[in-house]
């Protein structure tokens, strides 16, 4: 630090020093001095070296420099030893007072130990320790209480404990860990005079303590959840741990919207455990260092729930920058510090768009501070804040804005814990590491080491657990994906050794293929079975229609006769029938004359009814209201009319008409009014009544159907006459009166009506006698009427019976008809399908038995092998299958294709542009199947053009990182349901990308949505998401391939030929070439149709419930259904043949296919030379194109052939050497050489690999024969060229006739010499490596001779430049590009070139890129797109930012015939 910039200078350095040389600066806005004063300058460095850069003597020299020395030994006892005490005096046994001394000696031995042996290197660099490791192992010591530390054995094992977390987790191979632990068993027994076998003797089932026991050691504070405080103690229990471990888990997915599925295997459980004991310090900040998917993000949140606290991470968006990250550190400083919240701020390195973002989280590891973060309205806030804190906390500090900011520091300190998940592939995190050294120094590092055997295993049971399969066969399935695993490990060294090609194995790819298999299982099983029961059943239908046949024969010859035999019955009945019908109607005239009669007396007897109720109907309502008002009286009111001394005249009316009504007569008096008469007088009569108890039920009760007229004439003529005889009037004297006068008169109405009524119900009675009689006679003849009614309904019901049975035999022998000629049509059409069914069934029943194996390896090709290149994709399965043919059932020949190819869907992707060779077919399938979205390795374009094609009809949308609104588009497709590609990305994604990637949805509303950077959409399960990259080896981190399905989607050989031959004969014969096209494209449609006509007819079958053949319509569909087939069918049949004539005149032009796929891709290898020499297919097949167009023609095939070999061969040869370098030339000229040779199998492959390697070399047994002139390199060389086939004995003839040898070897042309004996018949290659092994410097002209023996002079003489030839090559898209040498100009001669073509004036356009030029050079392009001009671009490497911008001009632009692009730039 500081790092130097590209020329080796420091710039802060060299600012500090213009200060303290000038004393000031200058404002970079207007050049004025800026000058300090009274500045005292210190600063602090560490030593140069490892990573840490020489500062310059011009800076030095003005500096007094102190070195301060490391601590001695003694230095370190005191400062630790004070501790220890210091802790082990708090209640601690005094023993363990003793131990803690040893303890610190004991730590000082481990940490010397370790910076002795465990040095940095370039993939060590984090092997780095300084005093902070040290007193972390002492910190770690004092997190135990004395309440849970008792005995010294405990005391040594937490050391043990604390020893391996600070130092050995940190330890990257085997070798080292196993080199720590031997330190520590020395350790052990050496100061404290205890063994760690005895320590530690209960981890080990042997009781021999390996490194491996010491991962069953842990201690920390989680075996309590709900314990406070949580103490920090061992952990004795590993089953119960696992238990609370899980109960951490889910108690996480129940507050979490995205669940974690995580196996707590002990792999796991350990570095939970780690992260735990880090974040249970003050200012406990980790390293955890794991590629990609290696669980350290799932292991901190986890860790974090444990410890209760606050879990913070950033949330990368596209525009995410410096200034939005100051404010999320912002917001969490001030979360920790003045909130006083503990929090786990976990931050990857895929988050780091910026390199500053590292330096602040440098300055928070070491000071908990970023400086000048806070403006000043900010710091004022956060001071203020603090002053409550520090009050309510009792704190006794000064007011003091600088007291309180460090307050707050030291509450961030407290509170905050940086946990850092970084990648240790590249050079990246090595760079990091030497640039920022609080990232070692101020946290504890763990590495997170590939999973072990017994995790693969737990996790492997763990999620097929639930597979219906036996235990064996679980068991041997494990194994399986185990050998999975390690083997594509195995294989990526190798791919990266042989082909330097990276592909990375990590436990999320482990998941991946366990989760694939169980999803891919139970896919094809449910889908095999469907098939193989619609297969079943349809045979069953077909069986049965073939067995009813004979019995439905039988049946129609048994219902003949009995069809007769009915017939005749029916006729019978019908005679009885008209004779018994005459009868009835007889009799029912009788009855219905009766009945009228009958009728008319009941309409008499009910008119006389009808006029009683009618009359009763006016009395009855008023005594019911009589009796209604009798109801209401209670005796209280009885008892007062009879208490009254002198009655109103009213009560006396009333009483005297109720004394009439019950017969009881008056005394007589005196007149009281002195006529001395004597009158009547009703009052006591009337009071002695209502002394009666029942004078009220007495009223109820009266008969008032017998009142005696001379009562009644009393009642009219003297009371109901009477005006004040009126219940209205009479309420007034008394409510008791009211209803007895109401009684009253109702009694006189109802005597009225009864009077009127009475003679009218005796005729009443009298008519319903005389209608009783009548009925009797028409009842009896009703009856004889119903006897023989009865008897005619029986014979009619015989009769129905007799005739629906007519009808049913009648019915059953049509139906049996027609069911015989349905079974006739279902046999005959159907029959024949029958074998072809069986033997499908008995195939899908084989395939069912062998699809766990198949599915297993289809499993492990998707998840694991997407990223190899065919050979390397083959050897694994060869070696997967062979091993899995031991114990799980699998198909004999296994293919992906058959596993899960499905052939229709297939073909469809063949015409959208997959090419048609298996590899490429594996890609689709594995594209179609994986579980994560694909990116595929496409530097041809292959896989570009087939989504574009495949998913056009969806609506595609097609974006690139460098769009300004990709993010907008994809939002819209995700909500929306369209397929995306985002095409040409680097080796990097951005990170706003990874809820996409990870499929990070969560439900809500029952509704799936995701969230992509600051916006939540909708997420559609009909959304496609597809990447591609131009990149030829792109390097992928683990964390980048771990989140998408890498998928190398390079052309093969014969996906290249079967393009190339279409090419050619579309030229040569187009009409039979559009003619092929056509009849794939309706081959295609024709078993499309098949198979969905196949799908219709065994659904029909299944679906058709009891017997078919009584189903009409489903015979008639599978009748028309099979009809149709036949059609097809014959269809496919004339289309077959045809394209089988169309391919054998077509393949007649596969000699140059063959011929131009190996030219091909003997140009691709020349990138192994030069990065810069690489071409695009789309260059090659239009240079193709034009050669077949510019050759000349010949009607004769075979001659045709050789001349579009040759004439294309020489243009390409003459195209690419335009763009070699001339020391490549020859070179160039030899790979196509002996390229083409090896596709006529005219090479010798070890002779070749001789040629280029001198094979490999080992110890020689046989002595040089002549060591004075041939080198013992050349000597050995020798005796493996005896090794080759042609070569056998070589070495012995050299040794036997040296000096014949040597003739060549001092030959002036030994290329050219003869050689000795019966090596002089030697040529080729054989004849080259034994010159190579004599004479290596003769090999170039050697290598001419032979090139010009095989392809002709013209390939050893490299065409000179040629401007018209370069510019008739190239056009509008396709720009002209001068890699120039310095000092090499040739804007002359291509303005000559130009005006000669007629492009003068300012139809030339010239402008020389640097800063601000992109945009002036992007108007004249698109002026030039308009007129046709030329452009030309000089110093385009002065230019590189706007280089993408061009290149997006050249795809995308839409040029004019005439436009031109010259790119002229100097190669650099």
């Amino acid at each position: 630090m500081p790092a130097k910039e590209k020329y080796g200078a420091q710039p802060p350095i060299e600012l500090l020093r213009q200060w303290i040389d000038h004393g000031n600066w200058y404002d970079r806005k207007d050049t004025s001095e800026i000058k300090l004063t009274d500045v005292l300058f210190m600063s602090a460095m560490g030593p140069p070296g490892g990573g840490r850069n020489e500062i310059t003597s011009r800076f030095t020299r003005h500096l007094n420099i102190v070195s301060i020395d490391e601590f001695s030994d003694d230095t370190l006892t005191k400062i630790f030893g004070t501790i220890i005490d210091w802790h082990f005096a708090k209640g601690f046994d005094g023993s363990l007072q003793r131990l803690g001394k040893m303890l610190v000696q004991a730590t000082m031995v481990i940490y010397k130990e370790a910076m002795e042996k465990f040095l940095p290197t370039p993939s060590k660099s984090h092997y780095l320790f300084n005093l902070r490791d040290f007193a972390r192992v002492v910190r770690g010591v004092l997190l135990i209480p004395s309440t849970h530390l008792q005995e010294g054995g405990k005391l040594i094992r937490l050391w043990i404990h604390e020893v391996y977390r600070v130092i050995y987790d940190r330890l990257v191979d085997a070798a080292d860990r196993t080199k720590f632990f031997e330190i520590v068993k020395e350790t052990t027994q050496s100061s404290f005079k205890q063994s760690v076998d005895s320590l530690c003797g209960h981890l080990s089932h042997s009781g021999n303590v390996r490194d491996e026991d010491i991962r069953n050691l842990l201690f920390g504070d989680y075996m309590l959840p709900d314990a406070d405080p949580r103490v920090y103690d061992e952990v004795t229990d590993l089953k119960q741990l696992t238990t609370i471990m899980e109960y951490y888990l889910d108690e996480y997915n129940q507050m979490s919207k995205t669940r974690m599925s995580l196996v707590m295997f002990q792999f796991a459980i350990e570095h939970i455990s780690r992260i735990s004991r880090v974040l249970k310090q003050d200012s406990g900040h980790a390293l955890l260092v794991g590629i990609g998917g290696s669980g350290r993000q799932s292991a901190t949140k986890l860790a974090t729930l444990m410890a209760g606290y606050d879990l913070f991470q950033i949330e990368i968006t596209k525009n995410y920058t410096a200034v939005e990250w100051r404010e999320d550190l912002k917001r969490m400083l001030r979360k920790a510090g003045t909130e006083g919240k503990p929090i786990v701020f976990l931050f990857s390195d895929n988050q780091i768009k910026n390199e500053s973002f590292v330096e602040d989280i440098n300055m928070i590891l070491n000071t908990g501070d970023v400086p000048n973060i806070y403006a000043s309205d900010e710091k004022a806030e956060i001071i203020e804040k603090m002053q409550a804190v520090a009050k309510q906390e009792g704190k006794k500090l000064e007011a003091t804005p600088l007291m309180m900011y460090n307050f707050f520091i030291e509450k961030v300190k407290q509170n905050l814990h940086v946990v850092l998940a970084m990648s240790p592939i590249g050079d990246a995190f090595r760079n990091r590491l030497r640039m920022f050294p609080s990232l070692i120094n101020c946290c504890t590092i763990n590495w997170f080491q590939a999973w072990p055997e017994d995790a693969l295993e737990m996790v492997a049971n763990k999620f097929l657990e639930d597979v219906d399969m036996t235990a064996e066969l679980r068991g041997h399935c494990v194994t399986m994906c185990k050998l999975f695993h390690e083997s594509v490990r195995q294989q990526s060294e190798k791919y990266l050794e042989i082909l330097n090609r990276h592909n990375y194995v990590t436990p999320t790819s482990y998941l991946e293929l366990i989760l694939t298999f169980k999803d891919l299982l139970k896919l094809k099983r449910d889908e095999i079975m469907s098939m193989k029961t619609r297969y079943v059943v349809g045979l069953e239908k077909l069986d049965f229609a073939a067995s009813q046949v004979s019995v439905m024969q039988v049946e129609l010859t048994d219902l003949q006769p009995e069809l007769v035999k009915t017939s005749k019955e029916t006729e019978k009945l019908m005679v009885q029938i008209e004779q018994d019908t005459v009868e009835v109607e007889a009799k029912k005239e009788v009855v219905a004359a009766d009945e009228a009669v009958a009728n008319k007396a009941a309409a008499a007897a009910k008119a006389i009814k009808d006029e009683c109720e009618g009359e009763l109907a006016e009395a009855i309502p008023a005594l019911e209201a009589a009796l209604s008002a009798l109801d209401t009286l209670k005796p209280s009111d009885i008892s007062t009319v009879k208490a009254m001394k002198n009655p109103p005249s009213g009560v006396k009316l009333v009483m005297e008409s109720i004394c009439v009504m019950k017969s009881i007569k008056a005394e007589r008096k005196p007149d009281p009014g002195g006529s001395g008469k004597m009158i009547e007088d009703f009052w006591g009569p009337s009071q002695k009544l209502l002394s009666d108890f029942q004078f009220l039920n007495s009223l109820k009760a009266y008969d008032k159907d017998n009142i005696l007229p001379a009562v009644m004439k009393i009642i009219r003529s003297k009371y109901t006459c009477n005006p004040d005889f009126d219940p209205n009037l009479i309420k007034n004297a008394s409510t008791a009166c009211e209803g007895l006068c109401r009684w009253v008169r109702a009694m006189d109405i109802y005597d009225r009506v009864a009077k009127v009524v009475g003679p009218k119900k005796e005729k009443l009675a009298a008519a319903e006698a005389e209608l009783s009689i009548q009925m009797e006679k028409l009842n009896e003849k009703r009856a004889q009427l119903k006897e023989v009614a009865d008897k005619l309904q029986a014979l009619n019901d015989n009769f129905d019976m007799m005739v629906q049975k007519k009808k049913d035999l009648e019915a059953n022998i049509e139906l049996c008809s027609q069911k015989l000629e349905r079974a006739e049509k279902l046999i005959g059409g159907l029959g024949g399908e029958k074998d072809r069914w069986s033997e499908a069934a008995m195939l899908l029943s084989e395939r069912y038995h062998n699809i766990t194996g198949d599915v297993l390896m289809s499993a492990a090709v998707v998840s694991y092998l997407g990223a190899f290149t065919v050979d390397f994709r083959q050897e694994c399965i060869s070696e997967w299958h062979a091993c899995c043919q031991e114990h799980i059932p699998c198909s004999d020949i296994f293919s992906l294709n058959a596993t899960l190819g499905e052939p229709v869907k297939i073909r469809a992707w063949q015409i959208a542009g997959l090419p048609v060779d298996s590899f490429s077919i594996d890609n689709g399938i594995i594209v179609s199947n994986a579980r994560r979205w694909p990116l595929m390795i496409d530097p041809q374009g292959q896989a570009n053009k087939w989504v574009k094609n495949m998913e056009k009809h969806r609506k595609l949308a097609v974006i690139k990182l460098s769009d300004p609104n990709y993010v907008r588009i994809l939002e819209n497709c995700i909500q929306f349901g369209q397929p995306v590609l985002l095409e040409g990305v680097g080796e990097d994604l951005d990170p706003i990308l990874e809820p996409v990637l990870l499929k990070q949805t969560f439900k809500q509303g029952g509704v799936d949505y995701l969230r992509l950077g600051e916006n939540v959409v909708e997420y559609s399960p009909e959304f496609r998401f597809y990447i591609t990259t131009s990149l030829r080896n792109p390097h992928y981190v683990p964390e980048v391939s771990v989140k998408v399905t890498l998928l190398n989607f390079m052309i093969t050989p014969l996906g290249l030929e079967d393009q190339l031959l279409g090419i050619v004969a579309a030229k040569e014969k187009p009409e039979l070439e559009e003619k092929k096209n056509e009849l794939i494209l309706e081959s295609a449609k024709n078993k499309k149709q098949l198979k969905e006509i196949e799908d219709k007819i065994l659904e029909v079958l299944s679906s058709s419930k009891g017997n078919i053949l009584e189903d009409e319509t489903a015979i008639e569909v599978l009748s028309s259904s099979k009809t149709l087939s036949e059609e097809i069918s014959a269809k496919q049949v004339v289309a077959t043949a045809t394209e089988k004539e169309i391919d054998a005149t077509r393949n007649g032009y596969k000699p140059v296919a063959v011929h131009s796929s190996i030219l091909f891709f003997c140009i691709s290898e020349l990138a192994n030379i030069e990065p810069m020499y690489q071409y695009s297919l789309t260059w090659f097949i239009d240079l193709y194109l034009k050669s077949i167009g510019n050759s000349q023609p010949s009607d004769d095939l075979q001659e045709r052939i050789l001349i579009l070999n040759d004439h294309f061969t020489n243009s390409m040869y003459r195209n690419v050497c335009r763009s070699l370098f001339e020391k490549d030339k020859l070179l160039f000229s030899f790979i196509l050489c002996v390229g083409l040779m090896k596709g006529k199998g005219k090479i010798d492959d070890d002779a070749w690999r001789f040629l280029l390697t001198g094979g490999v070399a080992l110890d020689n047994p046989h002595a040089n024969p002549a060591p004075d002139w041939l080198s013992d390199k050349a000597w050995s060389e020798i005796v493996r060229a005896s090794g080759l086939s042609n070569l056998a004995g070589l070495f012995k003839h050299v040794r036997e006739n040296t000096g014949l040898w040597k003739q060549v070897y001092d030959s002036a042309t030994p290329d050219k010499a003869i050689y000795p004996g019966e090596w002089s018949r030697l040529a080729g290659l054989d004849r080259m490596v034994v010159l190579r092994c004599l004479r290596p410097d003769k090999i170039v002209p050697a290598v001419q001779a032979f090139i010009v023996e095989n392809l002709g002079q013209s390939y050893i003489e490299p065409p000179t430049f040629d401007l018209m030839g370069s510019y008739a090559d190239s056009h509008c898209c396709a720009p002209l590009i001068f890699i120039l040498s310095p000092g090499a100009d040739p804007m002359a001669s291509l303005l000559k070139t130009g005006q000669d073509m007629g492009y003068r004036g300012n139809m030339i356009q010239t402008i020389s890129l640097g800063q601000g030029q992109g945009p002036i050079a992007s108007q004249m392009i698109d002026a030039a797109l308009k007129d046709g001009s030329w452009v030309v671009l000089q110093n385009c490497h002065l230019a590189t930012s706007w280089m993408p911008k061009l290149e997006k001009n050249m795809r995308g632009g839409d040029h004019t015939g005439e436009d031109q692009l010259q790119v002229p730039a100097v190669a650099h």
